[in-house]
């Protein structure tokens, strides 16, 4: 017989309850996901494990977090990110502020009965994260730390120097250059021609490259006797990035405290502080890949060339962000009380007052120095603050009467956030030596901008647990909630009620005989949550200073610039939800299949309104949008002998959402790609047919068009490409995710593979675009180019500027990835003690080994930016680590 998960305690928000008598969607992470996945954001060791919890990976620099959401898209531009709710109380900061290693336990609240006690902000999902605390007994030393290093996932190499110089000329000749005699010399630039003839060549990749490194070392303590627990954590994480200058370190330190003063009061603590660094002048991945094998990588004097295909200035030396030193850190400050009283005179009653504040200061400083940009030097210097603090008093109430129990709980809250920053540029420097530290030194300095906002949530929470013998469950909540920037002219609060029922079968009388099945619960929920979706001061009209010149003068001005709406509302979803619970063959197999739908009211939008108003749009609560999906969840043990144990997981989500109502006026909006009827995320352009080939008659379609042009369809049938010819050719949401876990236990040895899958979804692919502005820059070696011998019908020629039609080059993006390989051993518990410890386990792991995908590019995760747009943290390769690392413990 197997543990069966309906008898663990689960945390549901402001409580905690046996999995068996949880009526709503809720869904733990398992712990082993925790423990023994070396990475620096915890979300990445989650993603793909938890059906209906979509995390993307969109940068894979060090320090960025992955985007995540809970069952699709329930807003279009309000916030979609789910709230994070750590130790019961709403989440200031970021996963980045939260070491892994301090995490006991992670909840994902998905439906309206689990998400609705968060009222306004539960419509995207609730994450619960749960720190460690101290235990009774003797004192715990436990030491966690991995070490390993990072290489490219996967490299998009460009074209080496005999097919760069072959592209060169291929251009010349399809751009019309007559030429009978074009070389390889006439078609570089004056500074690449003595590197061609003396055969010096760049390994641009190479030269931006270094061994990535990771390192990450937790010490805690813990223990406690029956009354005081205490748990403490410092922890220094570094990453150093395989690209040069990036990198990411962190130090924290946490504190968690609880004391029983008396049989009746107890008091608690948690304390934390996080310091993220991200400092570093990054070099650019774009343009190392653009750049010319005969480029000149330094100047005589050892500097960087500014421009190493000179006669080229379009396109900079990607290592002068080296010359670019840089600040950019946070920090996260931030204390957490309660007391709790249980009287004695009311059996089964409780109050508890939890309090939170936290301070979020941030940095970022650039100086670009003179050597890099040409002008003298420029500093930019940025500040910014965050401050929070929220209240909550929390009355409960447990009874069981006979057969029936009965668990209220009662809330009162109030919550305010403050924040400012502060910018500042200047330019012209006589020298590098005080870079942004001193921008008064600038010939031309100023605040170009300052921003201060603050707003407060008012909140009020009701919710019953009933259940009658185990096997009628009824939860009911209703949470009210009042927001500060709303518009005086609407009810600045919104109600959010919800309610759920629960029938555990396999507690009647009527299964007692059933001995294939141990457990088997039905659960349906209905309810409605809220999106606040505005930043402070949107409902007011606002104007902006300008400098115009009046009279030969120059005098100040204000202009228009948010025209404000009083009556904005919430957004509210509407949602409902059918699951089964099951376990069968003494728990062998278990798991969950759960069905839902919602639908989303009041959204808001940037309506478009006549500019004879002085204002060209303005927000307005006038969309509606539905989604429908299906969440699996499977668990098996495959085998179980003495020794031996082979148990899977695998998770299955699928959703489609569909724009019921955009701007009231029933049309779409094809600029952004928002459709009545059709799901968020399309993509609509011109549907590509091929390539047009020599001795193809395209005057009848395209008149403009030449041999090597890309063919598209005359949706319309009128012999015309034009705009009316562009459809939908797909869209940025998966089908469905899923994830396969296999752990493969023999005595202390284990073998977990997990892989993740992302299937059916496209996106554009700008690496497709060969648009060459000055004919003699790099391509990837693997995306080629037409010509008239190997007539690609899928490749336009180098001549195809793409300026007509603005093709994106939408793409499959699917992906089947083996995310993570760990092989670990625990020592046993007699060959620990004579070690003097309590336990010991080492572990090798590797993470992002192999991705299987039709998508051509660097990943087809991230958010790789294929034209030059400077440095930027979605500029930055995919990345496979092999990690070594260890847990021990001693008393």
């Amino acid at each position: 017989m197997f543990l069966s998960e309906l008898d663990q305690i689960v945390v549901i928000g402001y409580g905690t309850q046996k999995k068996s008598d949880i009526t709503g969607s809720v869904t733990s992470v398992p712990k082993d996901r925790l423990a023994k996945i070396p990475v620096t954001n915890v979300l990445q060791a989650v993603e793909g494990a938890v059906a209906g919890w979509t995390l993307t990976t969109t940068s894979a620099a060090p320090g960025q977090s992955a985007g995540q959401q809970v069952r699709g898209l329930n807003s279009i531009t309000a916030s979609t990110t789910p709230l994070i709710v750590l130790d019961g109380v709403p989440f200031a900061g970021t996963t980045n502020d939260i070491s892994p290693n301090t995490i006991e336990s992670i909840e994902v609240l998905k439906d309206a009965s689990a998400t609705a006690i968060y009222g306004t902000r539960g419509s995207s999902g609730v994450i619960l994260i749960t720190t460690k605390r101290g235990a009774t007994g003797k004192p715990t030393i436990s030491y966690s730390g991995f070490a390993g290093l990072e290489y490219m996932a996967h490299q998009m190499k460009p074209m080496d120097a005999e097919a760069y110089k072959l592209k060169n000329i291929t251009w010349q000749q399809q751009t019309g250059n007559t030429n009978s005699f074009i070389t390889s010399d006439s078609v570089l630039n004056t500074v690449e021609v003595p590197n061609k003839r003396a055969g010096n060549t760049t390994d641009w990749l190479k030269e931006i490259s270094r061994q990535g490194y990771i390192q990450s070392h937790n010490l805690s303590f813990s223990g406690g006797t029956k009354d005081v627990k205490y748990f403490v954590n410092g922890e220094y994480t570094k990453d150093l990035g395989l690209l040069k200058g990036y990198q990411y370190t962190r130090v924290s330190f946490r504190s968690n405290l609880n004391a029983n003063l008396t049989d009746w009061l107890s008091v608690g603590t948690s304390l934390f502080y996080t310091n993220n660094n991200n400092d570093g002048g990054h070099v650019d991945l774009t343009l190392a890949g653009q750049m010319s094998p005969y480029g000149q990588l330094y100047n005589a004097d050892g500097s960087y060339a500014i421009f190493p295909m000179y006669g080229n200035t379009l396109y900079t030396n990607p290592l002068l962000g080296l010359n670019k030193p840089s600040l950019n850190r946070s920090n996260n400050l931030s204390g957490t009380g309660y007391i709790e009283l249980a009287p004695k005179f009311v059996k089964g009653l409780k109050y508890r007052l939890n309090s939170n504040y936290s301070y979020l200061p941030s940095r970022i400083n650039t100086y670009t120095g003179r050597n890099a940009n040409n002008n003298n030097g420029a500093a930019y210097v940025y500040a910014a603050e965050t401050t929070s603090w929220i209240v909550e008093n929390i009355l409960s109430y447990t009874k069981d009467i006979k057969r029936h129990h009965f668990d209220i709980t009662g809330l009162y809250s109030a919550q305010q956030n403050s924040s400012f920053n502060s910018t500042i540029n200047a330019t012209g420097f006589i020298n590098d030596g005080l870079g942004y530290n001193n921008t008064n030194a600038a010939s031309t300095s100023q605040v170009t901008g300052t921003n201060s906002s603050k707003y407060t949530l008012i909140s009020q929470m009701g919710r019953l647990n009933y259940s009658y013998d185990g096997r009628y469950l009824l939860t009911a909540t209703v949470r009210r909630d009042g927001y500060s920037a709303f518009g005086a002219m609407t009810d600045k609060y919104g109600t959010f009620p919800s309610a759920a029922i629960g029938w555990n079968i396999s507690n009647e009388g009527f299964m007692k005989n059933v001995a294939l099945i141990n457990s088997l619960k039905l659960r349906v929920s209905y309810g409605t949550t809220g999106n606040s979706a505005i930043d402070p001061y949107k409902t007011q009209t606002s104007q902006i200073v300008t400098q115009y010149v009046y009279n030969n003068q120059t005098a100040t001005g204000l202009i228009a610039n948010n025209l404000g709406n009083s009556g904005l509302k919430w957004e509210s979803t509407t949602a409902a939800n059918l699951g089964l619970d099951f376990s069968i063959l003494s728990n062998r197999i278990s798991g969950s299949i759960e069905y839902y739908q919602t639908k989303t009211k009041d959204l808001l939008l940037s309506r478009q309104i006549p500019i004879m108003t002085g204002y060209s749009s303005v927000l307005a609560n006038v969309g509606k949008l539905e989604n429908k999906g299906i969440d699996i969840t499977l668990n098996t043990v495959n085998i179980r002998t003495g020794n031996f144990t082979w148990q899977t997981t695998a998770v299955f989500s699928t959703y489609k959402n569909k724009l019921t109502q955009l701007y009231g006026d029933g049309k779409d909006d094809p600029v952004n790609g928002w459709f009545i009827g059709k799901s968020l995320g399309a993509i609509y352009t011109y549907n590509m047919q091929g390539v047009w080939q020599v001795g193809e008659d395209h005057s009848s379609v395209d008149p403009a068009a030449k041999p090597g042009y890309l063919k598209f369809e005359d949706v319309d049938g009128n012999h015309v490409i034009n705009a009316n010819d562009r459809k939908i050719i797909g869209y940025k949401n998966p089908d469905w995710t899923g994830g396969l876990t296999n752990t493969f236990t023999y005595k202390n040895i284990s073998l977990r593979i997990f892989i993740q899958t992302f299937q059916g979804a496209m996106k554009n692919n700008q690496i497709y675009d060969n648009a060459d502005q000055s004919g003699n820059i790099n391509l990837p070696a693997d995306v080629g180019y037409w010509t008239a011998d190997n007539k690609s019908n899928t490749r336009p020629s180098l001549a195809y500027t793409n300026a007509t039609y603005s093709y994106p080059y939408p793409s499959n993006c699917s992906f089947t990835r083996l995310k993570d390989v760990t092989l670990s051993y625990t020592v046993s518990q007699k060959v620990v003690e004579k070690m003097g410890l309590s336990n010991f386990s080492v572990y090798v792991a590797g993470r992002n080994l192999h991705t299987w995908t039709p998508w051509l590019g660097w990943d087809p995760e991230a958010n790789y930016q294929s034209l030059p747009a400077g440095t930027n943290y979605n500029n930055f390769p995919q990345v496979a680590s092999y990690v070594l690392g260890i847990n021990l413990s001693f008393k």
